[in-house]
């Protein structure tokens, strides 16, 4: 009986240090490309160099990471998890679906801004051609539709938005508006990138909102 309790443990154990591990190689690499400038820092930083940050062997780097650009992806896939996890926490309080979307999207948006944009360029292009299959440290992938998704869930329960309003296709449109604002951010686009994906998600809102009023005056 003991073995069986200790042998959960232990998986907890190495999951842990696991994704202790995939962190530290996060850090050293953009750390190193901060340093050297990522326009071309990135390409120069070798996967040696990574490792040697990190203070793991090179044998461990890919083990965590086939190719350099996959830290990139990481970095996205992070980024769209803290906007989960930003999402669950305000839901338990007791704002309302405009506000909670205009908060994460903000949250988003600063955090997008404190990248270099031609990093942020890097991430989008890893994305572009990155491997489909490509999967976060516990195996899932997340993207900003998983977020988005569960508030959207949440508004057509309290009644917020019509029952007949798909939370998934409206995470999705969300995320698409997202991504194009944040590229053309990356592109050098002047516009405050915060004040574009509030804007973006009001005007979501209240197109679906105003879905029902179509479909009655269709009907």
């Amino acid at each position: 009986m003991a073995e069986r309790r200790a042998g959960p443990k232990r998986s907890l154990l190495v999951q842990e240090r696991s994704r202790d591990t995939r962190r530290a190689i996060v850090r050293a690499a953009l750390d190193l490309w901060a340093q050297r400038g990522y326009e071309t820092g990135i390409d120069e930083t070798t996967a040696e160099e990574i490792a040697a940050r990190a203070g793991i062997s090179k044998a461990t780097f890919y083990f965590h990471f086939a190719r350099k650009e996959d830290i990139l992806l990481e970095t996205g896939w992070l980024t769209a998890r803290v906007a989960y996890e930003d999402a669950r926490r305000e839901l338990a309080g007791n704002g309302t679906v405009d506000e909670i979307l205009a908060g994460l999207v903000t949250g988003i948006g600063r955090r997008v801004e404190k990248v270099p944009r031609v990093a942020v360029r890097r991430m989008l292009a890893a994305q572009n051609v990155g491997n489909a299959c490509y999967q976060t440290e516990d195996g899932e992938r997340f993207g900003f539709e998983r977020a988005f998704e569960v508030v959207f869930a949440h508004a057509r329960e309290t009644g917020e938005l019509p029952e007949h309003v798909a939370a998934r296709s409206l995470a999705l449109m969300l995320t698409s508006l997202v991504m194009d604002a944040v590229r053309d951010w990356a592109l050098a686009d002047p516009a405050d990138l915060c004040d574009v994906l509030r804007e973006r998600a009001a005007l979501l809102l209240a197109g679906a909102r105003n879905l029902s009023v179509a479909r009655r005056v269709a009907g």
